[in-house]
């Protein structure tokens, strides 16, 4: 509803004007009604108003003086003047005052009800043009916020389009920041569910709750401060006076303590902290990233620190000290024998073997879980081990680690459970002609059969279908078929009146003596005993 002030020194007027109209039905509201120009002024500066509709001569204050000092006050009122005198001077005045419209006494509804709609019209557009300019301040807004964001993203994957050098002036303009030549420092944060570290959309959620933590918790505290989740971290740098960056510390292991706490909802939860070197030029900021992520490599030795940190060391590892030619050859021969137990040993060696290492060096266990992973595939590779290639897939989840143990176990469980897979899925493809023949000698049992009619059948040579018949049944041929021929007969002998003789001929045998011979030697019956023993 627009407020509407009626002021006129005429009571009656002012009754004329409240009631020749439904002012609410048009989206008004008459929220006071004064008889002078001193009253209007203070109405107007106690309330609300949207419209006021004023006499031109009234006591006290008359109605161009109410005018000029209204609109000082609310630039935007929508003004009607009233008058009994038909003078342009006037009009013309309070039209330059801004004044919507000049009625002449006696008031009709008619021109009240068109004045009222063109005051609605222009309130309407106002209204409209207030909101888009909202809309467009607010998209200005998301959008320097996106090229803010992505300062880290271009710096960290599209160092070539600063030119090979940062210029923090030229950083500033385009990125919209207020980076001042004083302290820089980088950040990494990893953040995983320790029970669920493959699901993604936990891992995201975790995620985008640290980004928030660190957002709220290092606001303010320096000159600028940048987060930007990039490849399931978050990456970070801030920029500030020495001792500010000091404060940014303290609240970074207050901000991992509150991740810590979200596992009341997600279980347990790996949260690590590591920074780069304290530099003194954005030039430096891709070199003090480098740092962060050795520190953060580092997670292998140093998990319970806060804040992890490269140290300078004089030494690195190496992998080849636990991977030599000795490993390799020990290695590469296991998986060709397919010999599960001693893969197993020499990978809890390998693990023992890091936990141990005086340099603790967490970059060398990233290159020594590489390299045993190379090492399997070029193995299988080698031997014609057919399993997935999911050599990326495992390399990118040694990120989800944060101790030798854990990662050497998921390598290792990963490596045994593929072979074991192939070995099963290698027996059931070797097994499946022998389980052809067997289907084929219990459809065809009754006929004179001969192992070299099936091995035929299934397409093999007869000598390797009999050594793997053996191998798979523990029988030879005739002995298998034997067998099958004496269960079919004791099947008859309890369910079909048949005499022996004919069930004899039955499962193959023209020989009855024979045939009770061996179900005799089968059954330590005869025939005839098992019918009368078990029917």
């Amino acid at each position: 509803m627009l407020k509407v002030l009626i002021a006129d020194d005429e009571k009656k007027v002012c009754q004329l004007i409240a009631n020749l109209i439904d002012w609410e039905s048009l989206g008004f509201e008459i929220v006071g009604v004064v008889n002078d120009g001193i009253s209007a002024y203070k109405f107007i500066q106690e309330n609300t108003v949207n419209l006021m509709i004023t006499d031109i001569r009234m006591p006290g204050c008359d109605g161009m003086e109410l005018i000029q000092k209204a609109k000082v006050l609310y630039p935007n009122l929508h003004i009607v003047i009233i008058s009994g005198y038909s003078q342009f001077d006037y009009a013309q005045n309070a039209i330059r005052y801004g004044v919507e419209d000049y009625l002449l006494k006696p008031i009709r509804k008619k021109d009240l009800m068109a004045t009222l709609q063109k005051i609605l019209d222009r309130y309407k557009e106002e209204i409209l043009d207030a909101k888009k300019w909202q809309d467009i301040q607010k998209k200005l807004e998301e959008n320097e916020e996106i090229v803010k964001r992505s300062l880290l993203e271009d710096l960290l994957k599209r160092p070539e389009k600063f030119g090979g050098f940062f210029i923090c002036e030229k950083i500033n303009a385009e990125y919209h920041y207020k980076f001042a030549e004083d302290c820089y420092q980088t950040l990494i944060v990893k953040i995983f569910p320790e029970k669920r570290k493959e699901d993604a959309d936990t891992r995201r959620i975790l995620l985008q709750k640290g980004l928030e933590l660190l957002k709220e918790s290092v606001q303010n505290v320096c000159n600028e401060a940048v987060f930007h989740i990039i490849d399931g971290e978050i990456y970070g740098l801030f920029n500030g006076t020495e001792e500010e960056l000091h404060k940014v510390y303290r609240r970074l292991k207050k901000v991992r303590l509150d991740v810590v706490r979200l596992q009341d909802v997600f279980d347990e939860i790996q949260v690590y902290l590591a920074l780069g070197r304290c530099i003194n030029s954005i030039r430096q900021v891709l070199a003090s990233f480098e740092d962060a992520r050795a520190a953060m490599q580092d997670r292998f030795y140093y998990a319970d620190d806060f804040l992890l940190r490269r140290e300078e060391k004089k030494e690195r590892d190496d992998a080849k000290y636990y991977i030599d030619n000795a490993f390799k050859k020990r290695f590469l021969n296991y998986i060709e024998i397919l010999d599960i137990d001693n893969i197993k040993k020499e990978l809890e060696l390998i693990c023992k073997a890091l936990k141990k290492s005086r340099l603790q060096d967490g970059s060398v266990v990233a290159d020594v879980y590489k390299e045993i992973l190379t090492l399997f595939y070029f193995g299988v590779h080698s031997y014609n081990i057919s399993i997935p290639d999911q050599y990326a897939e495992l390399q990118s989840h040694l990120e989800y680690f944060g101790s030798i143990d854990k990662a050497i176990a998921y390598l290792a469980e990963y490596i045994v459970n593929s072979l074991m897979h192939w070995i099963a899925e290698k027996k059931y493809v070797e097994a499946r002609p022998i389980r052809i023949a067997k289907r084929y000698i219990s459809d065809n049992y009754y006929k004179p059969l001969t192992l070299e009619m099936v091995s035929k059948e299934i397409g093999f040579n007869a000598t390797y279908f009999s050594s793997m018949f053996k191998k798979e049944t523990d029988m030879n041929f005739s002995e298998y078929l034997k067998k099958i021929r004496i269960d079919n007969a004791k099947n008859m002998l309890l369910n079909t009146e048949q005499t022996v003789e004919d069930i004899s001929y039955a499962v193959g045998y023209s020989d009855i003596k024979y045939f009770s011979r061996l179900f005799k030697k089968l059954t330590k019956v005869t025939p005839t005993e098992f019918r009368k023993l078990y029917n």
